[in-house]
């Protein structure tokens, strides 16, 4: 487990999960260099590209911010891309 927010270059097709010491009320997902599009979850069910139920964020430098719907103590988000692209993820 770690603070927020936390920073990854993502694996193409290799999911990863963070996790936070804290259950926050939102969390922010942001692409940082739009290399590819990026899928994630916020309820500690898998990410998977292209798969209804996860949210998107474009090939572009942006962000989105959601209600955390993670049961239990700890905010878990699980982030997937197709490629490389540089993500940040924070609740608070």
């Amino acid at each position: 487990m770690a603070v927020s927010p936390q920073h990854f270059t993502l694996t193409a097709n290799v999911e990863k999960t963070f996790t936070f010491d804290v259950n926050g009320a939102t969390v922010e997902v942001t692409n940082l260099d739009g290399a590819a599009e990026v899928y994630f979850t916020v309820n500690n069910t898998p990410a998977v590209v292209g798969q209804d139920g996860c949210h998107v964020l474009p090939a572009a430098i942006c962000s989105m911010e959601l209600p955390d719907e993670t049961k239990g103590v700890n905010s878990v988000v699980r982030v997937r891309s197709a490629g490389t692209p540089k993500v940040s993820v924070r609740v608070w």
